[in-house]
């Protein structure tokens, strides 16, 4: 009875978003003759960048209509790069970052593989998690956008993550903010919106959306995408979506130890321990070499959450990690929440 309430509720907030977007936008389009010629570059800069967030927003709400309230579409996935797409989003959003006085840094693997997807529909996912981190970034901050090719259970996939400083941000709302009419802050009905129906586009092309907290006071959004097709499953009734997050406790002294590269290999020999302990169906298992963390994302009914992240903590607490002769002295720490 709440699905169908929340449901209604959507369809009426998206009814009277519609028209008066689609108004704004036509009248806005009417003016831009007169801001083509316009001698002041300024004004001309400031209509365009305008005009851009206008079409965005519109194809956000569109976005939406056609994901949530249609069920979504068989809308046309194809091989892309994705890393021209984070270049177009920045591109789009250049008159944001200068008023509000923010950096951008672009990073990227070497010979980073194509994804596979709708390039409409992550193009309207990029774009919503960059402005979010314009919106909420300190002036004069910088925002990372990073990508890298990573293994998926269904072979090979990209990872792109928005991260930027958010000192407000806070264990609830990373637990709570994909929740549809969240309030992240009093009177903000709307924050949820945008990232629940980001997650259901990523889910529906076979991906994973996630967030968060690196270090106190930075937040990262992260997606990933597979590169090549495969059939999403469909979402079992009672089932859940799982973050466990496997740390090494112990990583700040190894690194002292052992050193950087060593620590690298490390990680890549405990996320191949892990890959061979999970089942069907796991989403991701992606490690963070900063932190020292292994992350796996996996749905599951309620009750057998646990019972997943039990199993990994018990065969890799019996686990030796060698390097060379010597037998490293590995502490874990583990955390077990809920995605969705």
């Amino acid at each position: 009875m709440k699905e169908k309430k929340t449901e209604t509720d959507l369809k009426v907030f998206l009814k009277e978003l519609a028209d008066p977007f689609a108004v704004a936008l036509e009248g806005i389009n009417l003016l831009k003759s007169y801001f083509d010629s316009h001698h002041d570059l300024r004004q001309k800069q400031v209509f365009n960048s305008v005009l851009t967030n206008l079409e965005r927003a519109s194809a956000l709400l569109k976005g939406i209509q056609e994901n949530v309230c249609e069920g979504g579409s068989a809308a046309a996935s194809i091989h892309f790069d994705i890393l021209h797409q984070i270049q177009q989003v920045c591109a789009t959003h250049d008159q944001l970052f200068l008023q509000r006085q923010l950096r951008y840094r672009v990073t990227a693997s070497n010979d980073l593989p194509k994804v596979f997807s709708n390039p409409d529909q992550i193009f309207i996912v990029l774009s919503h998690l960059v402005s979010n981190a314009i919106k909420f970034s300190p002036r004069g901050s910088e925002i990372e956008i990073k990508a890298k090719e990573m293994s998926l259970r269904q072979g090979a996939g990209v990872e792109v993550s928005v991260v930027n400083e958010s000192p407000d941000f806070t264990e609830k709302d990373r637990y709570q903010i994909f929740e549809r009419f969240y309030k992240s802050k009093e009177g903000d009905k709307t924050a949820g919106l945008g990232l629940a129906v980001c997650r259901e586009i990523v889910q529906k092309a076979g991906g994973q959306l996630w967030v968060d907290i690196p270090t106190k006071g930075r937040v990262a959004f992260a997606f990933v995408l597979p590169c090549a097709e495969i059939v999403a499953p469909s979402k079992v009734k009672g089932h859940q979506t799982y973050k466990y997050d496997i740390t090494v406790a112990n990583y700040k002294d190894l690194k002292e130890d052992i050193g950087s590269e060593k620590c690298a290999l490390l990680l890549h020999r405990i996320e191949e321990a892990v890959r061979k302990l999970v089942r069907y169906p796991i989403d991701v298992v992606a490690t963070f070499e900063t932190h020292g963390v292994i992350s796996t994302i996996y749905e599951t009914n309620e009750g057998g959450a646990s019972s997943v992240a039990t199993r990994i903590s018990q065969k890799l607490g019996e686990e030796s990690f060698k390097m060379g002769k010597n037998t490293l002295p590995v502490t874990f720490k583990y955390h077990l929440s809920v995605l969705q």
